[in-house]
């Protein structure tokens, strides 16, 4: 009797799943590796468009987030998230957190899916993933969209992480916006609040410190901060521990050929990307290498398109859409 209930359970249980996923516009699936499983969300559209894998930044963050980023172009391509190893819905221990395993992740993704040829759109730390399977797999990747992207030529990880980018950082944190709008959040005793009961017995709510946290968060990455309440991810949905695949990483490296030869590249940045304002040193790395289109994006940050989202899909758009005969 035991075992009948449990298979009734097990039914209704599988049931509720599948009636979930026939409301929604995608399927979720399982990559199987063999140290890990990778969660993958599939767009459930003309699977005869091209397709399109969006590989997320981190490490450590979660595909979520992205999803607002291909928004408008769901018709036009089929898209294909996925968390990466370490991830949120992608659990593995903390030894198998490489970034060599993490970038075979995304070969054995495309494989599974029996692609010939691939079309990717990486962000941030993610766009050292689709530059290094480029260089893997030379053909592999026909369109490559970096954005919010690592420089691609580097010396040392101090040539990323520099003293530019800290004061950068910085200049994002500190902007008169930014400041006015955490200040109402400081004069009610924000930064006095050591416990629980400290909340309870404050003017300030559990939400109201959700949203100090949301705008700090949003100050690095977008650059119109009244839209901090637009921006996903962080907390829950980021790992830790995955950042660890950092440090796997070999810091000395030059894609530039690799883009410009390889793959029909395009770089969309936002013009206060925390990497590099202005573009001005993507623009001197890419001076001798024509066929890496680069497209800054005036009042944007690292996720360009929560600021932007019409000229950000355009450039998306076209970057997808090109041939190598346009290069």
């Amino acid at each position: 009797m035991k075992r009948v209930i449990a298979l009734t359970c097990t039914v209704i249980f599988l049931y509720g799943l599948s009636s979930r996923a026939q409301d929604e516009k995608y399927s979720e699936w399982y990559l199987q590796r063999e140290d890990t499983e990778i969660f993958v969300k599939e767009f459930l559209s003309d699977k005869n468009k091209d397709t399109v894998i969006v590989v997320h930044g981190g490490f450590g963050a979660n595909h979520d987030y992205m999803t607002d980023a291909v928004r408008g172009l769901e018709n036009e391509f089929h898209f294909v998230f996925y968390d990466q190893r370490g991830a949120l819905l992608s659990p593995a221990k903390q030894k198998d957190l490489t970034f060599q395993k993490n970038v075979a992740d995304l070969y054995a993704l495309i494989k599974a899916m029996d692609i010939r040829k691939v079309k990717l759109l990486c962000h941030s730390m993610g766009t050292l993933i689709g530059m290094e399977l480029t260089r893997q797999h030379p053909g592999l990747v026909t369109n490559l969209v970096l954005t919010g992207t690592v420089l691609p030529r580097s010396d040392s990880i101090k040539s990323i992480f520099s003293e530019r980018y800290e004061k950068q950082v910085s200049i994002l944190l500190n902007r008169p916006e930014v400041v006015a709008m955490k200040r109402p959040y400081i004069e009610k005793g924000l930064d006095t609040l050591k416990s629980v009961d400290d909340i309870r017995n404050s003017p300030l709510s559990h939400k109201d410190l959700t949203t100090f946290w949301r705008i700090n968060f949003a100050a690095v990455n977008i650059y119109h901060i009244k839209k901090h309440h637009l921006l996903k991810g962080g907390r829950a949905y980021y790992t830790p521990k995955a950042s660890i695949m950092s440090e796997t990483v070999n810091w000395n490296y030059d894609y530039r050929k690799v883009l410009n030869d390889h793959a029909i590249t395009t770089i969309i940045n936002g013009a206060y990307d925390f990497f590099d304002f202005g573009g001005e040193m993507l623009h001197t790395h890419l001076k001798s290498y024509p066929g890496i289109d680069l497209h800054i994006i005036p009042g944007a940050g690292h996720n360009s398109w929560v600021d932007n989202p019409p000229l950000f899909r355009e450039y998306l758009r076209k970057a997808l859409l090109r041939t190598a005969g346009s290069r």
